[in-house]
């Protein structure tokens, strides 16, 4: 048994360490080289007073198994065994006596000995003896690591930002995390060894349903998201096969998907602004580049949306000039003090000849769009049409000069 036992404590190359406690001293030397004989590496320690051998547990005396006789003076072997179960409840003990009478075995049991063998046989016994240590401490080993393991587990699914279940087999919880109880609004207790179908039956038919036997059947992971009416949320979920079951993390995005909607709403929402403003509207990244223009821009530049996004603002291609149709030297750009010193401009006057000749007087305005690093990421610019009223301006200048 020692050779299957792991070097970690549960197995491997640990020792198996017994404490034997009996009142006769030759008993106990006997014990200690006999088991030392038949168990491999095996470390005995050996008391002839039951409270000393308590008093060396509370002392951190750490042992896989305790041996004790019945008949030890001012403590039998079961007034010992039951100081033993309070404080250590899990721990094997193997009584090993000379009394072999049915009613200290039957009593024994009922206090929950882990085993039970006479003395008799001689040196044999200690054989059978040291088989019995080997299989108790296997088993105890065993459960110990499992239930180590099983806290481990609930530690990291108790840390998992999502709610998280696990399904058997047999579609039967053996986990549901406190973030998972809250969502469900049931708790682990009512949930474990219930299959899931019988309890959320409004999950049966649906695509719950659907996506998690396509995942235990292909063996594949899946991720969806899917309403569930009872509670009225919209779960978004990840599913993870294996051949011992199903482990399922959820979150509520009910919230989320309602942002998600309102995001789209407002995102058309200005792109049909955009679209139908009646001042013309450019996007112009950080490099100078225009990345969008609406149809308004088209319409005054008298280029097509493509050649106006192959360029930058301040491209040779476009001829452009003061507001007396002087063009302009270099640095005289309006859009150039926004992407320098990243100001805002309102209502700057710039004349613009088009493709067909025709010399407009435009108004731009512009901002930039700062990253939280205070970098200009994108600049917002407005062109509108003042042709119009600069000749109507110019007009009644001229009325008021001739009357």
């Amino acid at each position: 048994m020692t050779g299957i036992l792991g070097a970690n404590g549960f197995g491997g190359d640990t020792p198996i360490r017994v404490l034997h406690v009996d009142d006769d001293p030759a008993r106990v030397r006997l014990s200690e080289s006999l088991l030392t004989k038949h168990l491999t590496d095996a470390v005995v320690h050996t008391e002839t007073d039951p409270t000393a051998a308590l008093a060396s547990l509370d002392d951190d005396l750490s042992v896989d198994c305790i041996v004790s006789d019945f008949d030890m003076g001012a403590m039998n072997g079961l007034e010992f065994l039951e100081v033993v179960r309070d404080r250590f409840p899990r721990l094997p003990f193997i009584l090993f006596t000379g009394k072999g009478s049915e009613e200290i075995a039957s009593e024994a049991i009922s206090a929950g000995v882990t085993d039970y063998l006479q003395k008799g046989g001689g040196a044999d016994q200690y054989t059978v003896l040291a088989n019995r240590i080997e299989n108790v401490v296997g088993r105890y080993r065993a459960e110990r690591a499992a239930t180590e393991y099983q806290e481990r587990m609930r530690n990291v699914y108790e840390r998992v930002t999502d709610a998280f279940f696990a399904l058997d087999e047999e579609w039967r919880f053996t986990y549901l995390n406190e973030r998972g109880e809250r969502l469900l609004s049931r708790t682990e207790e009512e949930l474990l060894g219930k299959v899931v179908w019988d309890e959320f039956t409004d999950a049966l038919n649906s695509q719950f349903e659907d996506e998690y036997r396509e995942a235990m059947e292909t063996q594949e992971p899946t991720m969806f998201e899917a309403h569930y009416p009872p509670l009225d949320m919209l779960f978004k979920v990840h599913a993870y096969p294996s051949e011992e079951g199903l482990s399922v993390y959820f979150r509520d995005v009910t919230e989320t998907n309602e942002m998600r909607k309102e995001h789209h709403r407002e995102k058309e929402l200005l792109e049909r602004v955009f679209e139908t403003s009646p001042v013309g509207i450019l996007v112009i990244n950080s490099e100078g580049e225009i990345t969008r223009a609406n149809e308004r821009v088209v319409e005054l530049l008298e280029v097509t949306e493509e050649e106006i996004t192959n360029r930058t603002y301040d491209s040779s291609q476009w001829t452009t000039t003061d507001e007396e149709g002087n063009p302009f030297s270099a640095g005289e750009n309006p859009l150039l003090e926004v992407f320098e010193d990243g100001a805002t401009i309102r209502g700057m006057p710039m004349g613009y000849e088009s493709p067909s000749d025709e010399w407009r007087l435009l108004s731009i305005s512009a901002a930039p769009i700062q990253s939280a690093d205070g970098d200009i990421e994108r600049v917002i610019a407005t062109v509108d049409d003042m042709t119009e009223r600069r000749n109507r301006q110019q007009e009644l200048k001229q009325q008021n000069k001739r009357l």
